[in-house]
């Protein structure tokens, strides 16, 4: 059976978001997270242009979408700041899993307003894939100890990340359709780095120049984070946000894998069944289809 085009693009922004994700953990630590974004998407932004520069010359352009991309962007950065927010006052196992479920608002508002057909069988198997992203980064210990719903423990703010990321993603569909992929994940990047930049000079965050080994972690963040965005962008501009969606935010399995060879980090028995359960959707979203829509 042939594999829909849309669900290897989503594979690969899969890998691509998880490894930039991974390696971000160490320009993160030694930057801080504004130095680290802004200069993420410094390097993100030249590579993106360059790919444009290279394979769209005969891209529409349109002020408007153009403007809804940047729209779009100043969601997405400010989504990553209330995130930060949360990580900052919370457990990560407690808030990460609550924003990580974005992809449950971003598949809904897909199947509602842009009319998209998905069978019985897709969905059961986009539910699995969530269910394993949530429980690959759940600690049940941590949401024990923690004082859900007070400002303190850092769910509201995860909360509010789950709504933005998911209306990002969603979005992403409409100037994507009129710009191109390309073009618009060059834009929404870029527009992430403007607001990053602009964040730093009013926080008064203190500006940090990477060191030599900063910068190639930052140089490989940008260059997994541009891929993912890009092969995300071409998976919605050519097949359903809804199917494409919930493999792109499977990225947590890669960063997982990542962690625990790389940084050697332990994983309970609850993350190798999510591992399985996100592995056995993939597989069997990739032979799926055919069948009757219920939307």
């Amino acid at each position: 059976m042939e594999i829909n085009i849309g669900i290897i693009f989503g594979l690969l922004a899969m890998l691509g978001y998880g490894m930039s994700n991974a390696i971000a953990k160490v320009p993160a630590r030694n930057l801080g997270t504004r130095n680290a974004i802004f200069f993420r998407g410094v390097f993100i932004s030249l590579f993106l242009l360059t790919v444009f520069l290279l394979f769209s010359r005969e891209a529409v352009l349109s002020i408007t979408y153009v403007l809804i991309g940047f729209i779009i962007s100043l969601i997405a950065y400010v989504g990553f700041s209330i995130f930060y927010q949360a990580l900052k006052l919370g457990e990560v196992g407690v808030v990460s899993p609550i924003a990580n479920s974005s992809v449950i608002i971003t598949v809904l508002l897909s199947i509602v307003f842009f009319g998209e057909p998905i069978t019985w069988i897709q969905f059961s198997l986009i539910l699995l894939i969530i269910t394993g992203i949530v429980l690959v980064s759940i600690n049940f210990r941590n949401i024990r100890k923690s004082q859900l719903f007070k400002i303190s423990s850092g769910v509201p703010f995860a909360l509010i990340t789950c709504l933005l990321w998911g209306l990002v993603f969603f979005l992403y569909k409409i100037p994507i359709n009129i710009l191109g992929p390309i073009l618009t994940s060059f834009i929404i990047e870029s527009g992430m780095m403007v607001f990053s930049g602009i964040d730093i000079k009013f926080s008064r965050t203190h500006f940090i120049l990477p060191n030599r080994r900063n910068l190639i972690h930052v140089f490989f963040v940008a260059l997994f984070g541009a891929a993912g965005t890009l092969f995300f962008s071409s998976g919605v501009y050519i097949s359903s946000v809804s199917i494409v969606a919930p493999l792109a935010f499977a990225n947590p399995l890669i960063s997982t894998i990542y962690g625990k060879i790389v940084y050697k980090e332990g994983l309970g028995a609850l993350q190798y069944l999510a591992i399985l359960m996100i592995l056995a959707g993939i597989v069997l979203m990739s032979y799926s289809g055919g069948s009757e829509s219920f939307f």
